[in-house]
Order: structure tokens, then C-alpha cells, then sequence
């Protein structure tokens, strides 16, 4: 990708920001202007080259970032339990230096944007690998909506997205499976891939491949201080029967109660 290339689309988007410019945040329109890979990507995923195409993806993504508020949730903003029950983790890179994203449950929407937006950023444009680990039959609970934005999301984020591995599909939920891949673009496609446990250690090395499937390691790599769901409700705007039915429905103590 030519340097002139990236610095016409740049220019295009400077004056973008002239006419539109409270539809974008303040940390994409810096990264826009300091960070090549921020352009670059979106120059890349036009198999033709179009940079008029390049440039339409990008306010696009863009213009949605600000709107969903992506930039405006930390880590701590979901409770612990969020992060647990979800079992989301971005941990270690793969034998390509791809940094790897673990999942097994249902997220909820601002959760896998925060997600998604947090691996881009840690990879970079070495892109990261997708992990979803059918044992127990995970797949069985897909809310499809939630895949439906989840995917959505991550064609927002081009050239990202090296694998998505899906992990021990028991046969059963072969139709669901055929259903989530019926919803991804082409480019999304080609990288799926179904694996044994066992063969995740030709992708990545065992020391980051967690015990429930077959490796090494035997500890969650969440983020640091994070809240309890109770501790957090009232700035989540969550009532006291919201709060007291999570813990319920999930089977989980609630903190300070027996």
C-alpha cells in the first residue's frame, strides 16, 4: 500500500472533519492522523483498490464508533461477573504473533464492542485470532442477535480478523454453526476454521492455551480491579430487583449474602 494513498485518504478525511467533525471521537481522529494501520486497513480490504470505497468504509466505522459510545466504557465499566460469566479474555498471541480472544457465551452488545475495540487495539496490525470453545455445548445458547451485531462489529474493524476457531463442534450444532457462517461476509468466512482441543497447540503455543482445552495454563487473565455487579448496578442505572435476579438466574452468591 503506497504512502500517497494513505495520505489522500487522510486528506479526504481532514476535510470530512471540517463539515462533520462532532461525528467522530477525539481518539480516532488522532489515530487517523498518527497511525498508518488506521488508514491503511481500510485501503487494504478494497480488493480493487478503491479509494473512494476505502474512505466511505471508514467514516462508517468511524461515525459508528462515536454514536455506540466505544471509546467512552474502561474495563471496570462491566462488573466482574460480566467478565467471568462470558469468559472473555484476550490473552497471549498465536505462533504468528496474533494477539488471541477467547469466548464461550453470550455477550452483550456494548460488552463485545468494548471487546473487540480493546484486542484491535492491543494487536494492532498483526491482527488477533478468534477462539470459541463449543464443549458444553456453548454454541446451543447463541442469542443470534448478539451474533449478528458481533459480526457486524468486527467488518467494522478490516483486515483484524486473521481465524476464528471453533473448537470441539459437537455434530449437533453443526445447523447452528452453518447459520452463524451464512451471516459473515466472505472475508469473514474464509477464515474459519473447526479444530480438535488438541490442535489448538499448532496455532498457539500451549503456555496460553487455558486447561479446558488441553493446554497449559490454569488461570483467567481478566482485567485488574473490577467491581461486583451489585457494586456497580447503581452506576449501571440497575435496580435492586435487576440486580438481586442476575445473581439468581446465573446461580451465583450475591456479595454479602448467604
Amino acid at each position: 500500500m503506497s504512502a500517497d494513498a494513505i495520505a489522500r485518504l487522510r486528506a479526504q478525511f481532514e476535510a470530512e472533519l471540517k463539515s462533520n467533525g462532532d461525528l467522530y471521537h477525539p481518539i480516532d481522529i488522532e489515530r487517523v492522523r498518527t497511525e498508518d494501520w488506521q488508514v491503511k486497513r481500510f485501503l487494504l480490504d478494497q480488493a480493487d483498490g478503491n479509494e473512494d470505497a476505502a474512505f466511505q468504509a471508514l467514516i462508517k466505522a468511524l461515525q459508528w464508533k462515536k454514536s455506540f459510545g466505544v471509546h467512552d466504557r474502561t474495563d471496570q465499566y462491566f462488573p466482574k461477573e460480566v467478565w467471568e460469566q462470558n469468559a472473555v479474555e484476550i490473552y497471549g498471541k498465536d505462533k504468528q504473533g496474533r494477539r488471541v480472544w477467547k469466548e464461550t457465551t453470550l455477550l452483550a452488545k456494548h460488552f463485545v464492542a468494548h471487546c473487540i475495540e480493546r484486542v484491535d487495539r492491543a494487536a494492532g496490525e498483526t491482527g488477533f485470532i478468534l477462539i470459541t470453545d463449543s464443549n458444553g455445548g456453548g454454541l446451543a445458547n447463541v442469542d443470534m442477535d448478539i451474533m449478528k451485531f458481533k459480526i457486524a462489529t468486527i467488518d467494522l474493524y478490516p483486515q483484524a480478523l486473521k481465524g476464528l476457531y471453533v473448537v470441539d463442534l459437537p455434530w449437533l450444532l453443526n445447523a447452528i454453526m452453518k447459520m452463524i457462517v451464512a451471516l459473515m461476509s466472505e472475508k469473514l468466512r474464509s477464515v474459519v476454521h473447526y479444530v480438535k482441543g488438541p490442535e489448538l497447540a499448532e496455532v498457539m503455543d500451549e503456555q496460553f492455551i487455558p486447561v479446558e482445552l488441553k493446554g497449559g495454563r490454569d488461570k483467567h487473565a481478566f482485567p485488574a480491579d473490577l467491581q461486583s455487579f451489585e457494586a456497580r448496578g447503581p452506576a449501571l442505572g440497575l435496580d435492586e430487583k435487576t440486580v438481586d435476579t442476575f445473581y439468581k438466574t446465573m446461580k451465583l452468591p450475591r456479595p454479602g449474602k448467604a
